[in-house]
């Protein structure tokens, strides 16, 4: 009987480095891309960068009486666009405007808020 290197042991394993040898060349390759990117970038423009975001992040000048609350009743057209945009009690919207609601088809709800089709 002839003892031979070519078993199946020995080719699986042989297999397995080889895979792992690959992953490992594929890390440190995507690794060398990620530095080269970032010394590309200068200094002076990481530091600008900085102060901005600074600046965005101040948010003690904000004022929020400015921001408009959610519609409870929105209509729109075959094409998606708004047409018109109710707000406050959705049995005081109906009967205020009874006819709108009689032509208007309902399509979905979001929670309080309702879309009519016109």
């Amino acid at each position: 009987m002839k003892t031979t290197i070519l078993t199946q042991n020995n080719v699986c394993a042989f297999l397995g480095l080889l895979m792992a040898l690959t992953i490992l060349w594929s890390a440190s390759a995507e690794a060398k891309v990620d530095t080269t990117i970032n010394e590309v970038i200068p200094m002076e423009i990481k530091m600008e960068l900085g102060a901005v975001q600074e600046e965005a992040i101040n948010m003690e000048n904000l004022e929020l009486s400015d921001i408009k609350e959610i519609p409870t009743i929105t209509f729109i057209n075959k094409y998606g666009e708004i047409v018109a945009e109710f707000y406050g009690e959705k049995s005081e919207l109906k009967k205020k405007f009874k006819e709108t609601f009689k032509r208007g088809q309902f399509v979905t709800a979001s929670g309080k808020h309702e879309f009519y089709l016109i």
